[in-house]
């Protein structure tokens, strides 16, 4: 009988022992090393091919999420930490000089260097459309009258300031990007909806910033704004020649928030937008 008993204990211990030892390269397999790659260039004017210090090169995700940001210093040199098999955008930003952006998709192999080069050029700002660029001049925004307007407005089209827009919210923006958020997008799918139930509708695409900082940097941010939106709504399917834009800084503020004047994050952010007036139905 004792022999028994202590079979059974010694089975007992083995079986514990078993079930511990699964349980450790279970949580051990479970956890999985991330294998990274680096990736580091330079940012420079591409037409002097010169070093542009203080540029601002910004790492995002597919989905326009930004990850991280970088100021260069006098070297023009900017370096991040990525991970594998994984997709980026990295885009490049200095006042007075247009933007250039660089999709990516890193490989599988750990430890990698890539080298990417950032080339900032000077010039108006380009709506890009499959391989070619189209660039847009109008007129200004209060000198615009829609034509063809039908005596009953169709629904989806209100009037607001003497103007005809959308019956949709602002496009607002955060502090300093022009990144589109979910909720942006979803607004700017409804201009998309609205364009193709009206095919010979023909928008404008008004971008603003708050009264913060210099005004070269806020025009060049507004004209960041409008590059982003209008480009999404070519990419839906829309024809370049039915959408135009323009950026107009902190020259049209919606509230009393302009230079030297104390107001809140959220009244500043009110004038952090892209609105949209319809030149045309």
């Amino acid at each position: 009988m004792k022999s028994l008993i202590r079979y059974f204990f010694i089975l007992s211990i083995i079986i514990s022992n078993a079930q511990t030892e699964q349980t450790e390269s279970s949580t051990e397999s479970s956890v999985k090393v991330t294998r990274t790659q680096i990736v580091k260039g330079e940012v420079r004017d591409k037409n002097t091919d010169d070093l542009l210090p203080n540029a601002e090169v910004v790492l995002s995700d597919n989905e326009g999420n930004v990850l991280e940001t970088q100021i260069v210093k006098e070297d023009a040199t900017f370096s991040f930490k990525i991970k594998c098999e994984t997709a980026y955008k990295l885009e490049g930003r200095k006042v007075d000089f247009t933007a250039e952006s660089k999709d990516f998709t890193t490989s599988a192999e750990a430890d990698k260097e890539l080298k990417l080069l950032i080339s900032l050029g000077k010039g108006n700002i380009d709506f890009v459309t499959a391989d070619t660029i189209v660039e847009k001049e109008v007129s200004k925004l209060e000198d615009i009258k829609p034509d063809e307007i039908a005596g009953v407005l169709p629904v989806e089209v209100k009037i607001t300031r003497d103007k005809y827009i959308p019956d949709i919210h602002p496009i607002y923006f955060d502090y300093e990007s022009s990144y589109l958020n979910k909720k942006a997008k979803v607004e700017l799918q409804k201009i998309v909806d609205l364009m193709n139930k009206y095919p010979k509708m023909i928008i404008e695409s008004a971008s603003h910033t708050d009264s913060n900082g210099p005004d070269s940097y806020n025009s060049w941010m507004a004209n960041r704004r409008v590059k982003r939106t209008v480009e999404y709504i070519i990419k839906k399917g829309i024809s370049a020649s039915r959408i135009t834009g323009r950026g107009y800084g902190a020259t049209q503020l919606i509230n009393h928030c302009s230079k030297n004047v104390i107001c809140t994050d959220k009244e500043q952010a009110m004038n952090r937008r892209t609105e949209f007036v319809i030149i045309r139905i």
